[in-house]
């Protein structure tokens, strides 16, 4: 028997993460539910439990983020300033 594949949302992908390293999460009723009918949770007593389809995809689900730690996917760094934010075309501030 085939496995159909399951698309899951960036913000599911966000909370199966953040189950899978032990984090307490806010968990919507909608998520909830369609994660557990996806076969990737199991909701008890004891609260949510990412089943061991959910951990596999909680591991595969690398964020682009992550994979390039803060630079952009053609490798170029983003110019920020002192505050963090992202300055626009790459231009200093004048004070």
């Amino acid at each position: 028997m085939t496995t159909a594949q399951v698309r899951i949302s960036a913000e599911e992908q966000r909370l199966l993460r953040a189950l899978s390293v032990g984090q307490t999460v806010k968990l919507p009723s909608a998520h909830r539910l369609r994660l557990e009918l996806l076969g990737l949770l199991h909701d008890g007593p004891s609260g949510p439990r990412l089943t061991s389809l959910g951990r596999r995809h909680a591991e595969a689900a690398v964020t682009d983020d992550e994979t390039n730690k803060g630079g952009r996917k053609d490798g170029s760094v983003v110019k920020r300033d002192r505050l963090g934010r992202r300055m626009p075309h790459g231009r200093a501030l004048p004070f």
